[in-house]
C-alpha cells in the first residue's frame, strides 16, 4: 500500500510538472508576445454592450433571410469599412495572411502564424468594433440578431463567416498553446434559394467585407 501511494505520489507530480511545462509553453509562446493586443480585444466584449437593442431573437424555422435584413446588414458592412477606409487595406492582409496559415497541412505551427500575424490588429479592430456598433444601433440590430444575418448572407455565397473570434483570443491561444486545437468552423447547411436571390447583388462587396467577418465584425 505504501508503495502504491508513493507511485501515485510521483504520478501526480509528474502530471503537475507536464501541466506546468504545458502552461509556460501556452504564457511564453502566446499569452506573452500578444499581452498589448490581449488588452485591446479585452475592450470588445464592453463596448458590444452598448448595443441598445437587447431583444431576444427567434430565428426563422425556414431560414430565411428577409429584404428588410440584408438592407440593414448591408448598411452596417458599409459603415465599418467607411470608418477604417485605408486601414481596410490592413485587415485584409492580414485576413490573408492568417487564412492562408490556418489551411495549412501542420495545424499547430501555422495556427503559430495566426497568432502571430494578430498583434498589431488590436486598434484597428477595436475601431472596426466601435463603428460596428454605431452601426448595430442606427439599423435597430440586436448583437444576436445580426450575428444570425450575417452567417446567413455569407452562407449564400459560401463562405464560413466569423472564422476567428477575437473576443475570445485569450483563451484560444492558451487552448493552443497546452497542445489543443482551434475550434473548427461550422460547416456551411443547405442555403434557401431566397437567401441566395437576396444576397446575390452583393457578392462582389461581400467579398471585400469577408476580413470583418472573418474576425467577428
Amino acid at each position: 500500500m505504501k508503495k502504491f501511494a508513493i507511485g501515485c505520489g510521483i504520478v501526480l507530480l509528474v502530471l503537475c510538472v507536464i501541466g506546468g511545462i504545458a502552461g509556460y509553453v501556452a504564457y511564453t509562446k502566446f499569452v506573452k508576445p500578444m499581452a498589448a493586443s490581449f488588452t485591446e480585444f479585452a475592450q470588445l466584449s464592453e463596448i458590444e454592450k452598448q448595443v441598445k437593442n437587447t431583444a431576444s431573437f427567434t430565428e426563422p424555422d425556414t431560414g430565411e433571410l428577409t429584404q428588410e435584413m440584408v438592407s440593414r446588414f448591408v448598411k452596417v458592412q458599409e459603415a465599418m469599412q467607411s470608418r477604417l477606409g485605408a486601414k481596410m487595406d490592413q485587415l485584409k492582409a492580414k485576413y490573408d495572411q492568417i487564412d492562408k496559415a490556418m489551411k495549412s497541412e501542420k495545424r499547430q505551427a501555422s495556427f503559430t502564424e495566426g497568432m502571430a500575424a494578430l498583434k498589431d490588429l488590436g486598434t484597428i479592430i477595436v475601431e472596426a468594433k466601435r463603428a460596428q456598433v454605431e452601426a448595430l444601433n442606427q439599423a435597430a440590430f440586436s448583437v444576436r440578431e445580426y450575428e444570425w444575418v450575417r452567417q446567413q448572407v455569407y452562407a449564400a455565397v459560401g463562405m464560413v463567416a466569423a472564422g476567428f473570434d477575437v473576443k475570445n483570443i485569450k483563451r484560444i491561444a492558451e487552448e493552443a498553446g497546452s497542445g489543443g486545437e482551434p475550434e473548427a468552423k461550422e460547416a456551411i447547411g443547405d442555403v434557401p434559394a431566397r437567401n441566395k436571390d437576396l444576397v446575390k447583388p452583393y457578392e462582389k462587396k461581400l467579398q471585400e467585407w469577408a476580413p470583418l467577418a472573418f474576425f467577428g465584425l
